[in-house]
């Protein structure tokens, strides 16, 4: 999702040709008069650091660079900017919020590319806030909050960020619970709510209003097709109601809690000698699938998505046997000496085991040391309408769908 996603997968910047770091504008009332929800609560330098990490493990080889998204928290950190939660029950009937992200493919930037950005003098490099700013601008109100677009660490770490330039709490939820390859897997969507407006804007300065659309699987093709040819593209959609927001099924809630606790599960273990794998494991109730080292690994820009194949070899008391992943941006298929133990929606994700930190696709050394990890996917994704645009026959695998707990016994 974010895009999304990126339900977009999050934000990708390469080598330098931009930076998600631009100078902080004013939040609170200097922004336009949004009010801070007395209801929020605050969250300082560990608390951050604790989400960004469980988010590693939660955007399973997706969701943009966890050393990106530090260094943009790092840097509004610096700036003096404060961070707010804020719970979806304390939304009013009335409040409006809605879903900040940035929607790019993870492979490398071309030079072609870079260079049409540097000699672009309209060259905007806050392509998310600027999409958000489009959105409020369009149906008249300021948003109240800003929904997560996903659980993956520079898409987290651009929600908040935007949330607190704009001077406005983030939502303690997001449209899917882990980070995913397309627009399609979108709670809001499988809601049966409209994404519509959506609000676009490109490093380029060109900003857009996607009004209504003909097929809800038409934002997928059309916020696509912008970032192919601007190499990134900055959204917002489902500028939603509390009263939506609050209905079941229609949000994940609670997701930033859960990347929290498992981050400070894995900080906690680390300081006190223990084992992070095993720590977030139960802080996430998941699942142990593999230990091993990278043997090979591959991956090709297709259509503006990163797609490739990982391979291990295990370790320990996986030794002498196989693991493979599939990955559309995110990891979607998981076998290990060739039988599935994995599959999309449920998360398969990859940990370095000397850092920590869940591994980005598709930054794998040769030898590195891993581990991989299942969680449970958000219940929404196992219903029919959910796993219609998030099962394994919807990427294109002769695969059922069969929940990871069953799979594992």
């Amino acid at each position: 999702m974010v895009a999304r996603r990126q339900f977009l997968g999050g934000l990708v910047v390469a080598a330098g040709a931009l930076t998600a770091c631009s100078e902080v504008t004013s939040g609170g009332d200097e922004s336009g008069g949004r009010a801070t929800n007395p209801k929020s609560a605050g969250l300082d330098a560990t608390a951050l650091e604790d989400a960004l990490v469980g988010s590693s493990y939660l955007g399973t080889g997706g969701g943009g660079s966890l050393a990106e998204a530090r260094a943009l928290i790092a840097k509004d950190l610096a700036s003096g900017l404060s961070f707010r939660l804020l719970s979806v029950d304390a939304l009013s009937d009335t409040d409006r919020v809605a879903c900040p992200y940035g929607l790019a493919s993870l492979a490398p930037m071309s030079e072609e590319m870079a260079a049409k950005l540097e000699g672009n003098e309209a060259k905007f490099e806050e392509t998310v806030q600027l999409a958000f700013e489009t959105l409020e601008d369009h149906v008249g109100q300021k948003f109240a909050a800003v929904i997560l677009g996903e659980i993956g660490p520079l898409s987290l770490a651009e929600g908040l960020s935007i949330a607190a330039r704009l001077g406005v709490p983030a939502l303690d939820a997001d449209t899917v619970g882990r980070a995913v390859p397309e627009i399609n897997q979108h709670s809001v969507k499988v809601a049966g709510i409209p994404l519509t407006p959506i609000g676009a804007a490109t490093p380029f300065g060109d900003q857009l209003v996607v009004k209504t659309l003909g097929d809800p699987s038409r934002a997928e093709d059309l916020l696509r097709s912008v970032s192919v040819v601007s190499q990134l593209c900055g959204v917002t959609d489902s500028p939603i109601t509390g009263r939506q927001a609050r209905a079941k099924g229609t949000l994940v809630t609670e997701s930033f809690t859960l990347a929290q606790s498992i981050g400070e599960a894995v900080r906690l273990a680390k300081e006190s000698g223990g084992d992070p794998v095993e720590a977030a494991r139960a802080a996430g109730d998941g699942y142990l699938l593999f230990k091993g080292a990278v043997a090979d690994f591959d991956w090709r820009d297709e259509d503006g998505f990163l797609v490739g194949t990982l391979d291990l070899e295990g370790t320990g008391a996986f030794a002498g046997q196989s693991f493979k992943t599939d990955y559309k941006n995110e990891h979607l298929v998981a076998r290990r000496d060739g039988l599935v133990v994995a599959t999309c929606p449920d998360l398969i994700s990859v940990i370095d085991l000397e850092s920590f930190d869940g591994v980005n696709n598709p930054d794998f050394t040769m030898g590195q040391r891993v581990a991989v990890m299942g969680f449970r996917s958000d219940p929404l994704w196992r219903e029919e309408a959910g796993l219609k645009v998030f099962s394994p026959a919807y990427f294109g695998y002769n695969l059922d769908y069969v929940p990871i707990e069953e799979r594992i016994a």
